[in-house]
């Protein structure tokens, strides 16, 4: 059995060997930078790979990159467009790849951005769905979609009235020139005088402006990641990771891919996969 030593050195010989593969086709590759705040970076004829990641990673990464380079090669307008996935996938049902594609993306992307934003998310999901009953079992009437003035009356008495728009904020006061903090976390400590689920109706509506900004970080990552550029990028990087899984994932997709590997219709790409995958 290798110890983890043993493992590290064997990615990092890789990715060397790899990077050099890389450089020979006329690429510059950068490996001592931080990739403008990404994991990786590709443009044009250069690709940056963070220093900062390990190099199990780093190789995923530069795999990745370089998909992007090689999809370069074949549509140069990739970058203003995002890719045409025709163009890589050619006679075939684009919806069914669009499909078995993003079904590999979860699958690279697992405990990364979208599956932690997903987990977020049901995680809020359940912590209002809680609030809501506990509201409800006083005020049946209560509807969380909707503004309620039992509660927001008591409310807008106070400085808790802030809270209902805001998670955190600072409130001065008229006449002694200092000011006040005010947050969701002390809002029992700081409004005692408002009850329980007075309260809880203030920390649903702060939970729900939580969850809408979750919903639209998903709603923009979803929509990066469907780009055709991305989702092939993660396609060569998933069969890196675990072929196998990639062929049960997108069976359709990668019977074409297989067959236009092999009529070089993806130029040095398979070059790659023949020495390193």
């Amino acid at each position: 059995m290798q110890t983890s030593i043993e493992n590290d050195l064997e990615y990092k010989q890789k990715f060397l060997q790899m990077a050099e593969f890389v450089r020979n086709l006329g690429i510059t590759v950068n490996t001592n930078t931080r990739a403008r705040g990404h994991q990786g970076f590709f443009l044009k004829n250069r690709i940056d790979i963070s220093t900062d990641i390990t190099f199990e990673r780093k190789i995923e990464v530069l795999i990745h990159e370089f998909t992007h380079y090689i999809h370069y090669k074949i549509d140069a307008s990739v970058h203003k467009t995002g890719g045409r996935l025709e163009i890589l996938f050619p006679n075939s049902d684009l919806k069914v790849i669009e499909q078995e594609l993003f079904e590999v993306t979860k699958f690279v992307d697992k405990n990364k951005s979208l599956n932690i934003l997903n987990s977020h998310r049901n995680k809020i999901l359940t912590e209002i769905k809680l609030l809501d009953n506990k509201i409800k079992s006083l005020y049946p009437d209560f509807k969380r979609s909707s503004r309620y003035s039992k509660f927001e009356k008591e409310i807008k008495k106070t400085d808790a009235k802030y809270l209902l728009k805001y998670d955190r904020v600072k409130v001065k006061t008229m006449f002694l020139r200092n000011t006040k903090l005010y947050t969701i976390s002390s809002l029992d400590d700081d409004f005692p005088e408002l009850d329980e689920q007075t309260r809880n109706y203030i920390k649903l509506k702060s939970k729900q402006r939580t969850l809408s900004r979750i919903s639209s970080r998903i709603r923009r990552l979803k929509k990066y990641y469907k780009r055709p550029a991305e989702l092939f990028a993660r396609f060569v990087e998933a069969l890196f990771i675990d072929t196998a899984a990639v062929a049960s994932l997108a069976p359709v997709s990668y019977d074409i891919f297989c067959k236009e590997l092999a009529n070089n219709r993806y130029f040095e790409l398979a070059d790659l996969i023949n020495n390193f995958f």
